[in-house]
């Protein structure tokens, strides 16, 4: 063999390993209770994929693609307000489900918009309305 075919061969296996590290992280992270798939736009910008998982008073978000153990985005359900529910529009379906549910939010005053299958809204929903405290 050539050494630009062990090259290639060898960059192929690193990248089939780095992609099956990813889809491991995400196929582990949706198997933790209380994470759904959530798609995240800010600003207005570029729909972002990932993992949610509410945890406590916490929605914490992950990238789709990555390998941290880090959520990209914290939100605090105490500063966190749903603003409007919709469905995809025409632009939107190209980047999203055509059953995904649309919200529009604000967080700590800046707004966000969340894109979440229906019972995952429905959950999320819940959590928002839930009290932390126990009595």
């Amino acid at each position: 063999m050539h050494t630009i075919d062990l090259l290639a061969l060898a960059t192929a296996a690193v990248f089939i390993v780095l992609m099956a590290g990813v889809l491991a992280r995400q196929r582990y992270m949706l198997r933790v209770g209380g994470a759904v798939p959530l798609a995240l736009r800010t600003d207005g910008g570029r729909w972002g994929y990932g993992i949610a998982r509410f945890l406590g008073d916490e929605l914490r978000w992950y990238r789709a693609f990555g390998f941290g153990t880090r959520p990209s985005r914290v939100m605090h359900r105490a500063q966190l307000q749903i603003l409007s529910r919709r469905q995809a529009t025409a632009a939107e379906s190209s980047s999203l489900p055509a059953t995904a549910v649309v919200v529009e939010c604000r967080h700590a005053g800046r707004p966000c918009t969340l894109a979440f299958s229906e019972s995952a809204f429905t959950g999320f929903v819940s959590w928002l309305e839930a009290s932390s405290r126990s009595y």
